[in-house]
């Protein structure tokens, strides 16, 4: 499944998107690779953003874990 990667809740940027199997869920940890290294992020907030057609895209709001 297709889900967008957001800072800050709906209000922020969209880091990247990524393909899930499932839906990660409120804490819960994911990654990303960048440059033969890995950033990890902790999920804050999930949410469905409704788009034309009835569709809904999934979006997950993010906090980078240092």
């Amino acid at each position: 499944m297709r889900v967008e990667v957001c800072e800050d809740g709906d209000s922020g940027a969209c880091l990247f998107v990524a393909e899930f199997d499932s839906v990660p869920r409120v804490g819960e940890t994911i990654s990303k690779e960048a440059g033969g290294y890995f950033k990890y992020f902790d999920v804050t907030e999930v949410w469905y953003r409704g788009e034309s057609g009835g569709r809904f895209q999934t979006c997950l709001s993010v906090r980078l874990d240092d």
